[in-house]
């Protein structure tokens, strides 16, 4: 049995969620159907801090990876040492867990130089007009489809986290 899931550690904090829209080279893994997988928090910690290197030295500031795909879901980790474009997804829930560090996500408004990169995924320059949102270790935000979103992290600042993405049901 392959045992490689994520382990919730939501009372000691050690997760953070993760709205990426940047990925590291990586072999996106296969749909899983195993009926249970797990990730320690000692696993993702160590991850994301060599992601956090990783980024540090990279012009966006930016690495992250999908983890695992599920039916309906997958999940992936992000590290930020840099304000991130802004995004929206038509199909998609996003579930960021913070791990580490500090970034505002801004929420709503309008994406600045807005393109559909692949079938209802826009991404943008930025958002402007959006509410503002500061997240830290241990909070949980959750951005429905069809919603603008940035993350902004502030120069000499970093953000670990988590990410859930839920496909939303198809409309009828």
């Amino acid at each position: 049995m392959r045992i490689r899931t994520f382990k919730a550690a939501i009372s000691s904090g050690a997760l953070a969620a993760f709205s990426p829209l940047v990925m590291a080279a990586q072999t996106t893994p296969a749909i899983s159907t195993a009926p249970f997988e797990q990730r320690t928090g000692v696993q993702i910690e160590k991850q994301a801090h060599e992601f956090l290197e990783q980024a540090k030295s990279r012009p966006d500031g930016i690495v992250s990876v999908t983890l695992e795909k599920y039916p309906g879901h997958l999940t992936m980790l992000t590290a930020r040492t840099k304000p991130g474009g802004a995004e929206q997804h038509r199909d998609w829930n996003d579930i960021f867990i913070v791990l580490e560090g500090e970034a505002t996500e801004r929420i709503g408004g309008t994406i600045v130089d807005a393109k559909e990169t692949t079938s209802g995924e826009v991404r943008g320059k930025e958002v402007v007009g959006g509410v503002e949102h500061v997240m830290r270790k241990g909070d949980v935000i959750h951005i429905a489809p069809g919603t603008p979103h940035q993350t902004v992290v502030a120069d000499g600042k970093y953000f670990l986290y988590y990410v859930i993405k839920v496909q939303a049901p198809a409309a009828k």
